[in-house]
């Protein structure tokens, strides 16, 4: 077991309620919450109609904490069967494996998963770190979430150079972080955990100027419904 482990939460426990460190602030902000795989989840912020509004139009964040995270370290020539290309994130089995270094690979995928994950990521040998709590994450969900990007950020996401699938480690808010770019108009970034108020704050400061604001985590299922 790694020394985050004993954290994570187990989803069919009725006894744990993990929460996020964007959560206090997510309170603040008007969220409505449920249980969702062992997490306290904001799942609202107020009129839903404005929230798909502003996720078609503009642009907002969700906090994505909650996710699944290991990251696997080990010799590149044992990385090397999984086909990963230096900036290029793939798909696959329900999470995105992300090549940080040659020799690391962080993978990432939905908590209610994290068993199976770490089963998956185990079977490829080295040393696996479980960092479900070890960073944080926010979604930018939007039309604008590359110029909201910007406005706090220095990896550079224009299209040309950031794809769908580039990820990038780099300065996050001034801070060691990734950006992953999951779709056009969605992207993902993580920073230390206990840093997570802190991107909250800054995002939210720099989204207000784009008529954006926090979005509930149904919004992405809505918004992935649509496309």
């Amino acid at each position: 077991m790694s020394a985050l482990e004993f954290l994570t939460p187990v989803a069919d426990s009725a006894e744990v309620l993990a929460r996020t460190p964007m959560e206090r602030l997510a309170r603040e902000a008007g969220a409505r919450f449920e249980r969702r795989e062992g997490w306290n989840v904001p799942i609202a912020f107020g009129d839903e109609a404005a929230e798909r509004e502003r996720a078609s139009s503009a642009v907002g964040f969700v906090d994505r904490s909650m996710l699944a995270k290991f990251e696997c370290s080990a010799p590149a020539e044992t990385l090397a069967p999984l086909g990963l290309s230096p900036g290029v994130a793939a798909w696959r089995d329900g999470a995105w494996w992300c090549p940080v270094t040659p020799s690391r690979v962080l993978v990432v995928g939905a908590g209610g998963e994290a068993a199976a994950l770490r089963a998956r990521v185990d079977e490829i040998g080295g040393r696996v770190v479980e960092l479900t709590t070890g960073l944080a994450a926010l979604a930018l969900v939007g039309p604008l979430c590359r110029e909201l990007l910007a406005r706090f950020c220095a990896v550079d996401v224009r299209p040309a150079l950031a794809p769908v699938c580039a990820f990038r480690p780099g300065s996050v808010a001034r801070t060691p972080g990734y950006v992953l770019v999951e779709d056009e108009d969605r992207l993902l970034i993580m920073v230390g955990w206990a840093l997570g108020e802190y991107l909250w704050r800054v995002v939210a400061d720099a989204a207000r100027s784009l008529g954006g604001g926090p979005l509930g985590v149904d919004v992405l299922a809505r918004e992935a419904a649509r496309a």
